[in-house]
């Protein structure tokens, strides 16, 4: 084991990693973090008998943790932009790692969600750090289709978590599903604690409230950069209310079995993993201005279909709700990297915070969502109204930017003339 460590650090510390396999790692860490999210979905209805919580309850497990990793990117966020990598995301993950050794443990439900907002805490640094090392590594016209990888982390981790919290409780107990998680993040911590600080560029040396907040103020009062950083969180929120009330809904139409769950939750995200890699080659070949230009028209064609529900299909049903996720999660992949990436270069002069804000943005959206759901626990009809709205909401962002912009054109000649 000692031999294999000293390989690889030699080989990191001989700079052998490609961007690329940076890039894949950094995914990994991402995965490894989102999956604490939805890990136990399938297993909710056994954790709320064993912890004597009732179905509402459990679901603000989910929220206790966004508000969890909202605490810690408004706080710890700005932090990567004038510390050095190592030096912030090692203590980040040691509390992580306790929160989830909290949630192993845990005997009722408030010791349960105290470990889940620590978990969380912990593990909101990682994004952040992902973000400003792929901004420092990577030229221009790589940032498009590198931003579109690490974007897979929640996709993949939705995809992957519930199944395996649903092997794991079948196999021994939902316990199991967070002592996996916590043994992933340290092997995690070891990699980090090999790796050199070869990436980090310090900007700045000081730190301070004022300032703090003065880089916050910037951020928001940039409209651009607002409309931007919504959209991914427009897109996690309405996934958020389809999986969450994935349990309740195949509870009525195929029983309670946790692969089926699993399977009909993760349908959609497979059609974004997919989308996504035909989107990376949209990007090299043609630039993100056509990928925008795709997932708008993908987006278009959801309200075109929702409002054929509407007239033609007043009755509507669970394949109803598939086919409408999977529109959505193919018209996200497009845009979601797209916006990520555009939110940043608006504020390049804060970027570390304007990367905490996306997060944020992704995070209020979720809890907002996650909470309006719980309230209509396995109706249909709401949960794709919910749905509808969020994509709604994205293609009013998309076309206010676009009469923002054109007034400005207009101002601006005015001005010249």
């Amino acid at each position: 084991m000692k031999k294999l460590i000293k390989n690889i650090e030699s080989m990191i510390l001989n700079k052998k990693l490609s961007n690329q396999q940076i890039a894949f790692f950094l995914l990994f860490m991402n995965i490894v973090t989102s999956s604490a999210v939805s890990i136990y979905i399938p297993c909710m209805r056994q954790m709320a008998t064993d912890l004597n919580a009732t179905s509402n309850l459990m679901q603000m497990t989910i929220v206790s943790h966004l508000i969890g990793e909202f605490v810690g990117r408004v706080f710890f966020g700005p932090f990567v932009g004038i510390k050095r990598t190592n030096s912030i995301i090692i203590p980040s993950l040691l509390l992580s790692i306790l929160g989830h050794l909290g949630c192993f443990l845990a005997k009722n439900l408030y010791f349960f969600i105290g470990s889940r907002f620590l978990q969380a805490l912990g593990a909101s640094i990682i994004y952040i750090v992902s973000l400003n090392i792929i901004n420092e590594l990577f030229s221009e016209k790589e940032k498009a289709s590198v931003i579109g990888i690490l974007e897979l982390y929640q996709p993949i981790a939705w995809i992957l978590s519930p199944f395996v919290g649903a092997i794991l409780s079948e196999i021994g107990h939902w316990r199991l599903s967070f002592l996996v998680l916590m043994i992933a993040q340290i092997i995690g911590l070891l990699f980090f604690l090999i790796c050199p600080h070869k990436t980090q560029k310090i900007k700045n040396k000081h730190f301070s409230i004022s300032k703090l907040f003065h880089d916050y103020g910037l951020v928001l009062r940039d409209l651009y950069f607002i409309i931007y950083a919504l959209i991914p969180g427009l897109f996690a929120g309405g996934y958020m209310i389809f999986s969450t009330n994935c349990p309740f809904i195949c509870a009525k139409l195929i029983g309670n079995n946790s692969a089926n769950i699993a399977i009909f939750s993760t349908i959609p995200l497979l059609f974004y993993v997919i989308s996504t890699f035909i989107y990376r080659i949209v990007v090299k070949k043609s630039g993100i201005k056509l990928s925008k230009w795709i997932g708008t028209s993908i987006y278009i064609f959801f309200g075109l279909y929702i409002s054929y529900l509407i007239y033609y299909q007043p009755q509507w049903n669970a394949e109803h709700l598939l086919y409408l996720m999977c529109i959505q999660c193919m018209g996200s992949a497009f845009l979601v990297p797209v916006s990520i990436l555009k939110a940043l270069q608006s504020i390049s002069c804060t970027s570390s915070v304007g990367a905490s804000t996306v997060v944020i943005f992704r995070n209020i959206v979720m809890s907002l969502c996650i909470s309006l759901s719980s309230k209509f626990v396995g109706s249909i009809t709401t949960i794709m109204a919910c749905v509808f709205m969020t994509v709604a909401t994205v293609l009013f962002l998309i076309t206010t930017r676009k009469i923002i912009k054109i007034r400005k054109k207009k101002k601006s000649l005015k001005n010249k003339n």
